[in-house]
């Protein structure tokens, strides 16, 4: 109090008159008006633009196939690798990164969800498959001359019933070649005590006793995703591809088709004549047959 009265007595004598209180009031005034103008033009000034660093990088495993971050960065002047990139957008204002952020997001999305392949976009269409009357000899020889290690096993509607690999038709072969012994052993036997031979019967046994039934199946609408997780969830090298709905077979698709569409390997090809080129692909061949049809010799 004491300093406020002493700035106001202007002329030391320890009273405060009326002019001396005037001055002072005008005083406060004036200096009220000066720091209200100058916050108006501080208010109106731009403020120092903010920076915000943004780093992307996709997880290994996650299938994002069709996002390109060196693209997407590139609108904030950043840039780098297509699978890891890195930009600093300028804000005008902090509460711009939100929208800056969920506009990324948006855009991730959009490519690695909507736009994502399906399993009928890259499967091997049309199939080799077997049925389930045939023999352990028949199924080795498919097996053998086409150089494959599974297949699906269809009846005569084409449905998919079961699935036999390697392993299957290896252990078949192996009881079929026990019983194979089993049958010699009995005939030298027979001979030895002069006894008649046993009866003869065909020791194979058709595909559906020892294929493997209850199989996955997927449907050609799901994404590569989906189709991903299911082999690593049921630990297989290949599923058979159905119609949506349905049990109807229509391809296969295998460990080697998502390493290829991941692209980790850019000199992976298929050369597996199990299982042959898309039907599109072979068009060109199939107009040729058209053309050549014609001059068939037909059986009479």
């Amino acid at each position: 109090f004491d300093s406020l009265i002493a700035s106001i007595d202007t002329n030391g004598d320890g009273k405060v008159d009326f002019e001396e209180f005037v001055y002072f009031y005008s005083d406060m005034e004036e200096q009220r008006k000066w720091e209200a103008m100058r916050a108006e033009i501080e208010g109106k000034l731009p403020g120092s633009p903010s920076t915000m660093t943004i780093i992307g990088r996709v997880k290994a495993g996650v299938n994002v196939r069709n996002v390109n971050l060196n693209t997407l960065f590139q609108k904030y002047n950043g840039g780098g690798h297509p699978k890891a990139a890195s930009a600093t957008a300028k804000l005008e204002d902090e509460s711009e990164a939100k929208e800056v952020l969920q506009g990324l997001v948006d855009e991730l999305i959009d490519a690695s969800l909507e736009q994502q392949l399906t399993v009928g976009d890259f499967m091997q269409s049309p199939v080799l498959s077997a049925k389930p009357t045939m023999t352990e000899k028949q199924v080795e020889d498919l097996f053998i001359r086409y150089d494959v290690r599974a297949l699906p096993v269809v009846d005569d509607d084409n449905q998919v019933i079961g699935l036999v690999s390697y392993k299957e038709v290896a252990a078949a072969k192996m009881r079929l070649i026990n019983k194979q012994e089993k049958r010699m052993r009995q005939v030298e036997k027979a001979v030895a005590q002069g006894k008649a031979l046993p009866e003869a019967w065909s020791l194979e046994s058709a595909l559906k006793g020892w294929m493997k039934q209850h199989v996955q199946t997927v449907e050609a609408s799901l994404t590569m995703a989906e189709v991903e997780n299911i082999l690593l969830e049921t630990d297989v090298g290949c599923i058979p591809v159905v119609v949506d709905n349905t049990k109807q077979l229509i391809g296969m698709v295998t460990r080697t088709d998502l390493l290829r569409q991941h692209r980790y390997y850019s000199s992976l090809h298929y050369h597996n004549k199990g299982f042959s080129d898309s039907i599109a692909a072979r068009k060109p061949i199939i107009e040729l047959r058209k053309k050549l049809k014609k001059f068939d010799i037909e059986n009479e």
